[in-house]
């Protein structure tokens, strides 16, 4: 087998013996190794609120369903222009949609036996 250089015997030391260098040094490892375990719950909270934006930014078109940017006052799939309605008429007709009684909505299916 092969001697250990002698930086690694000096580094081992370091940490070993409860001198003010190898205090230092062992706090340095350890916040080194704090900013590699917490980075990527920092990065992983800031796609988070990055995908929140970009969805608050987003307008759905009303005739085909397809959903662009608020930048674009025309649909670039179906052509149509966006409404210009403020949320809260979107909101009250949409509630006006779905309070219609569930049994004026709803199919009845009726089961038949079927011979072989």
């Amino acid at each position: 087998m092969g001697r250990l250089p002698p930086l690694i015997w000096l580094l081992a030391l370091l940490l070993l013996l409860p001198t003010p260098l190898g205090r230092a040094l062992i706090d340095v490892i350890g916040g080194v190794a704090l900013v590699l375990l917490t980075l990527p719950v920092i990065l992983g909270g800031v796609g988070w609120i990055g995908w929140k934006v970009l969805q608050s930014r987003m307008q759905v078109c009303s005739n085909c369903g397809s959903a662009s940017l608020q930048a674009t006052p025309v649909c670039a799939v179906c052509g149509s222009s966006f409404s210009t309605a403020d949320a809260s008429s979107v909101a009250n007709s949409k509630v006006e949609v779905d309070s219609t009684p569930a049994s004026s909505v709803t199919i009845d299916v009726t089961a038949e036996d079927v011979e072989n």
